[in-house]
């Protein structure tokens, strides 16, 4: 039934009743309305099937009385205007049905009302191809932005969560999950099982979904699809005909009493064919907003149709390359971090007295951006907060003393002033000068008695260990290295070589200046390694951070003697972590372990010095980064 309006003018009594009456033999009720009744009204889902104006013919009257009339593109105003024995020029012009004269007849009345009959036609079907260009056109902008979206993102849990959040929001599924097909090695045959790895529920609380695996048979509707690579369609999952294999798995039903209606399985396929996985959605309603029960399952669900499983097959093609990528991409990280881990490894191993510093300097890295992530204001808030520097960051931190693999490795592992057979040969020429003074004391003249000879012996043990050497035990030793034996050729000699002198006066740590330039070459090597390394743009200054951890801000570091901010950020971060993490490790052969207090007491001075940054070592104190890293996460 439809209804038709008649506007009021001058309408005479026998044309309306002829009007209801035809109207009526069609299926039409008429309504009669006065011009001020039609003005303004909108017309929304009681929209007349037809307009007759007995109104005087005027364009502007027309546009003023239907300026609310909502009109498809290219459709016509369904209305039909009363002219008199000349129709007026501007009526070729309006987008009208047509005109009638009075009085009118059976025959007018018929004419219109096929008229009004045949435009709906042609306007439901203009609304229908309209419709289908859109939804075309949308289709075609989703699957843009689905590609756009998936080769941005290289988390492959991420990814799985975003393939299915994007087809269930265009499908209006109410939930769905993923299944990955797992090689048995890198680069390797496919297995037969399917990993569960993604699972969505707007109606349903899934709560957390552990991993299981699925076998690729029959048994199995994921299984089913992955077996035979061909999409599977089911309009109700409870009516499964028993001549098919396949049925649906019970574990979601019983668990939370959520019911499967329709469901969608589509094999996830590479460019060689092979399935990589299977993207599954359930139930699909007829609203979005709707929140299925058991109850309104089967009035809200629908069937996924025709048009619903190509579009999902067109964003399966390129959900299983990305899929593939970002497969790739974590195979590749965990490649680059074992390479890291190994790189480590072999420090630690070549450097038994300094194994695990690196790990454990980033331990206080990442401490020391946690905290700067939590305060927005905080200078170092940009770096914490940039995923991408920080990674570049920790891995710096991990292989800033890569370098020591060029070092010669008894100078990693000096314990003393002199190696074991240096100090054994000192203490034999001493058992020597003490045999000496037993049988011919003119042959030990630098000596005069056994107890000093001992008491020699005591000073070289003493200086050899020593960290720092006082100008009490620098002035003995010089007085020792001027004795004069007689050796066994009968030559005079100083008891000390001037190697030995060397080695033994050095007044801070064991390292000669020679020697100590030889180990501080692990910075410039740490550079070499590290720049032969191709890396991506957001890991490309790593070599930089990592060499650049021994520059003091006043320019007296090495290797490039940079000055304040000419030392990259993280450098000098790093710089404060890794003297810091030196002071309070345990017990190394050449000193003993520095406290708390004193070796915050030794940052402030660094600082005060402007050899470390004031600003990082002041963070570093305030925000008690100094705190071992567990304490400091928890």
């Amino acid at each position: 039934m439809g209804s038709l309006i008649c506007i009021s003018g001058e309408i005479q009594q026998r044309d309306l009743d002829l009007l209801r009456e035809v109207a009526g033999i069609h299926g039409f009720t008429v309504t009669v309305m006065s011009r001020d009744g039609i003005q303004g009204k909108r017309f929304e889902e009681d929209l007349p099937r037809g307009f007759f104006s007995f109104l005087p013919p005027s364009p502007d009257l027309i546009l003023e009385l239907f300026a609310n009339l909502l009109l498809g593109s290219g459709e016509c105003l369904p209305l039909f205007q009363r002219v008199g024995d000349e129709v007026p020029s501007f009526i070729n012009k309006m987008p009208i049905l047509g005109v009638f004269e009075t009085p009118l007849t059976k025959a007018a009345v018929c004419s219109m009302l096929l008229a009004i009959v045949r435009s709906d036609a042609v306007n439901e079907r203009n609304k229908a191809m309209v419709s289908a260009i859109v939804k075309y056109r949308n289709e075609k902008l989703d699957l843009v932005r689905i590609g756009t979206a998936l080769s941005s993102e290289n988390d492959l849990q991420k990814l799985l969560e975003l393939i299915l959040s994007t087809c269930r929001e265009i499908l209006c599924a109410d939930a769905g999950s993923i299944y990955i097909r797992e090689r048995k090695e890198h680069g390797g045959a496919f297995s037969d099982t399917l990993s569960f790895k993604v699972a969505q529920n707007d109606s349903a609380d899934l709560g957390r979904m552990p991993e299981y695996s699925v076998p690729i048979n029959c048994n199995y509707i994921a299984g089913y699809v992955a077996l035979t690579a061909r999409s599977l369609n089911i309009d109700d999952v409870e009516r499964l005909d028993e001549s098919v294999p396949y049925r649906a798995g019970r574990a979601l039903m019983e668990k939370t009493g959520y019911r499967i209606k329709s469901m969608l399985t589509i094999p996830l396929k590479n460019h060689d064919g092979e399935v990589v996985g299977v993207l599954q959605l359930i139930n699909r309603k007829n609203a979005p907003s709707v929140r299925l029960d058991k109850a309104n399952t089967d009035q809200m669900v629908r069937s996924f149709s025709l048009s619903d499983e190509e579009f999902v097959q067109s964003v399966a093609s390129q959900a299983a390359v990305s899929i593939e990528r970002a497969q790739l991409y974590e195979n590749i990280k965990a490649l680059f971090e074992g390479f890291l881990g190994s790189s480590i490894a072999a420090i630690d191993e070549r450097d038994r007295v300094t194994s695990g510093h690196s790990k454990r300097v980033m331990g206080f890295v990442n401490a020391f951006l946690d905290a700067a992530e939590k305060d927005p204001l905080c200078p170092y808030y940009e770096l914490a907060s940039s995923p991408d520097r920080r990674k570049q960051f920790q891995f710096a931190a991990l292989l800033h003393d890569i370098g020591k693999i060029g070092v010669p490795e008894y100078l990693l592992t000096k314990e003393n002033k002199l190696g074991q057979g240096e100090f054994e040969s000192i203490m034999s020429r001493m058992d020597y000068v003490e045999l000496l003074l037993a049988l011919k004391p003119s042959n030990a003249p630098g000596w005069s008695s056994i107890e000093e000879v001992e008491r020699d012996r005591e000073l070289l043990k003493q200086v050899n260990e020593c960290g720092r050497l006082s100008d009490e035990l620098y002035r003995r030793l010089d007085e020792l290295k001027q004795k004069i034996y007689i050796t066994i050729q009968g030559q005079k000699k100083e008891f000390l070589s001037q190697d030995e002198w060397n080695k033994l006066s050095v007044r801070s740590g064991n390292l000669t200046p020679e020697e100590r330039e030889l180990i501080n070459s692990h910075a410039v090597s740490t550079f070499r390694i590290l720049s032969k390394i191709p890396w991506t743009g957001n890991l490309a200054r790593i070599p930089e951070i990592a060499a650049q951890h021994h520059e003091r801000t006043d320019g007296s570091g090495y290797p490039g003697k940079l000055t304040g901010d000419k030392i990259l950020v993280e450098s000098r971060i790093l710089a404060v972590i890794d003297i810091y993490e030196a002071l309070v490790a345990q017990d190394r052969p050449y000193k003993p372990r520095t406290s708390l207090k004193k070796a915050l007491q030794i940052l402030r001075e660094e600082a005060d010095r402007n050899h470390l940054d004031k600003n990082v070592v002041s963070f570093f104190i305030e925000k008690e980064i100094y705190r071992s890293p567990e304490k400091q996460s928890s």
